[in-house]
């Protein structure tokens, strides 16, 4: 069984700034294989995490998809529970290359002393693969305004969960994260409501047309998402592409094994939505 949490569902800078929704971004469990991934830790990662009963020290992956606050700046504080309290080389860290080094738009957001607690630091470019205790992962494709963002797929023994996060749509989508059982898909904003190098509603309408997952998640939602209503922008996908749709909500978890189960916050009776 996987379980994922959405630590955060909120994204962009108004959204982050206000907390209107949080910006923890999303942790990822293998109960089986021990393996205890976290996507993307923008601001409150680590307060959040340990609200919720996650245990940071726990952690034994971080992946960082771009160099951008709300998506980087729990990342250090993470890498030193993680290495518990900078005790012990411990954990992967998967980044873009601008994560780790910088490029001509983004400064390295994670420092070259927090870069050497990790055992294992990937410089994650399109294509490049790893692993996490026994899941097989690779960097995918994204196109942003940081050049060097990407994507994340993990293959497990479930079916694999794809993660999309700020890109706007690009031809051979599919090739990356088609055919996933679960892909998550960073939606900024409503739709019609453009921004270079993002997502909207219609965007991710067709991401998923074209990539066919069993299930999409929508999330990292800006304010004018939020304003306008991530539920009801959910709809409007299932409705277009046929694919079941949800909203991501703070705190909730999907869990997934022979069947994808969609929920709430833990200790809520039952899970929502039942797919598969």
């Amino acid at each position: 069984m996987i379980e994922i949490v959405f630590i955060g569902t909120g994204g962009g800078r108004f959204a982050m700034v206000t907390q209107k929704r949080r910006t923890g971004g999303i942790r990822i469990l293998s109960k089986d294989r021990k393996a205890n991934i976290h996507i993307d830790p923008g601001p409150g990662a680590l307060v959040y995490s340990i609200e919720m009963g996650l245990n940071p020290q726990k952690i034994n992956a971080l992946l960082v998809s771009h160099s951008h606050p709300d998506h980087t700046n729990d990342a250090e504080v993470l890498i030193e529970a993680m290495s518990r309290g900078t005790l012990k080389k411990r954990g992967l860290l998967a980044a873009a290359h601008s994560v780790l080094h910088g490029n001509e738009v983004c400064e390295q957001s994670i420092s070259g002393y927090h870069q050497k607690m990790p055992e294992t630091v990937i410089d994650a470019r399109p294509g490049t693969r790893f692993k996490i205790y026994g899941i097989e992962a690779r960097a995918t494709k994204a196109v942003h305004s940081d050049p060097d963002a990407v994507g994340f797929r993990l293959e497990t023994e479930f079916g694999d969960i794809a993660y999309m996060p700020d890109s706007e749509y690009f031809d051979g989508v599919e090739e990356d994260y088609g055919g996933a059982r679960i892909l998550i898909l960073s939606v900024l904003r409503p739709s019609g409501l453009p921004w270079k190098g993002h997502m909207t509603t219609d965007d991710a309408a067709r991401i998923i047309e074209e990539t066919r997952p069993e299930v999409a998640v929508i999330t990292h939602f800006g304010m004018k998402m939020i304003f306008k209503g991530p539920a009801r922008e959910a709809k409007r996908i299932e409705s277009k592409t046929g694919i079941p749709t949800t909203a991501a909500t703070d705190g909730m978890r999907i869990v997934l094994g022979e069947e994808i189960r969609v929920g709430g916050l833990k200790g809520q009776t039952g899970l929502g939505r039942f797919i598969g």
